[in-house]
């Protein structure tokens, strides 16, 4: 009995030795056998994915090494969508267009208007007949018609506006478009038609037709009194004018002498009128180029709501 004591101890210190020299190393493919030299051990796999978390940055800060130094930046914004402030701003820029088509509204009412009172003004008509220049009732039509369409379109702005309606709103750009470049080649006309001598010697020669009748009509000496005496010039080129004719000779009229003098105006009234409109060209120039930027802002506008509508 004290023999197989013995041998079970035996047995038991073994096994114990046995476990203690093993190692998940020195495994085989069954998972008992220690590694030879014909079966070298496996080095463990490495773990990329968590090292490379461990040393990354916060993600709220992004690292640069430059020149041996971390230089940390804060992280981009970013633009979030917010419903709120689009609405807000599709509210204001309602608002804005339908002020700026009701002071379009206005301004055509004021050309309407003007293109009537000058229709109907007997003093315009009377200036018309004795220059016998057809062009100003042309001017007054079309001034009316202007000013009628200049209504409509506003009124078809503001409309758009108020009811976000896409095709009053397309409609009212298109026409702005156009209006815009017939008002450009309009000025490009005029500026040239005025500039040219042809032009300026058909007036010339029709205002002198008209003094030679001064005497007879009432209404052509008040005009020209009125143009001698507020411009302080005498007949279209000076006072020879009015002794053209040497067989019936036309008295200076008083209008073309100063008051503390017996000498009349040496200046003509053609170039104290050209004098007088240079004068006031930085003024018609400066409202002209005021009209045509406040169209153009309307134009990109109305273009801004269309895009805000539609998308």
């Amino acid at each position: 009995m004290e023999q197989k004591g013995d041998n079970s101890a035996d047995i038991e210190m073994q096994q114990k030795l046995s476990k203690d020299n093993e190692s998940p190393l020195n495994r085989n493919a069954s998972g008992e056998s220690s590694a030879t030299e014909d079966n070298p051990p496996v080095p463990p796999k490495r773990d990329y994915a968590a090292e490379n978390a461990e040393t990354q940055a916060p993600p709220e800060y992004a690292s640069v090494k430059k020149r041996k130094k971390l230089i940390s930046f804060p992280p981009r914004p970013e633009f979030v969508y917010k419903p709120e402030s689009t609405a807000a701003t599709m509210t204001c820029l309602k608002n804005c267009m339908i002020i700026v088509h009701l002071l379009i509204w206005l301004l055509g009412a004021i050309i309407t208007g003007l293109g009537i009172w000058l229709k109907i003004d007997k003093d315009f008509w009377n200036i018309q007949k004795e220059l016998d220049i057809k062009q100003f009732g042309t001017a007054t039509t079309l001034l009316i018609v202007v000013g009628v369409v200049i209504m409509v379109i506003g009124f078809c702005g503001c409309w758009g506006a108020i009811t976000s309606t896409i095709w009053l709103l397309v409609l009212f750009s298109v026409v702005m478009i156009i209006i815009v470049i017939l008002e450009i080649a309009a000025i490009a006309l005029v500026w040239t038609s005025v500039a040219s001598e042809s032009t300026q010697e058909d007036v010339k020669l029709k205002a002198k037709n008209a003094l030679q009748h001064f005497v007879d009509d009432d209404n052509k000496r008040y005009f020209i009194d009125l143009i001698q005496r507020k411009l302080r010039c005498c007949g279209v080129d000076g006072p020879g004018d009015y002794h053209l004719d040497p067989v019936h000779p036309i008295p200076i009229p008083s209008s073309c002498i100063p008051k503390d003098s017996l000498v009349p105006y040496e200046k003509g009234c053609y170039t104290a009128v050209i004098e007088f409109l240079k004068s006031k060209a930085a003024i018609v120039g400066g409202v002209a180029v005021a009209v045509l930027l406040l169209q153009l802002a309307v134009l990109g506008l109305t273009i801004c709501l269309v895009y805000n509508c539609c998308c």
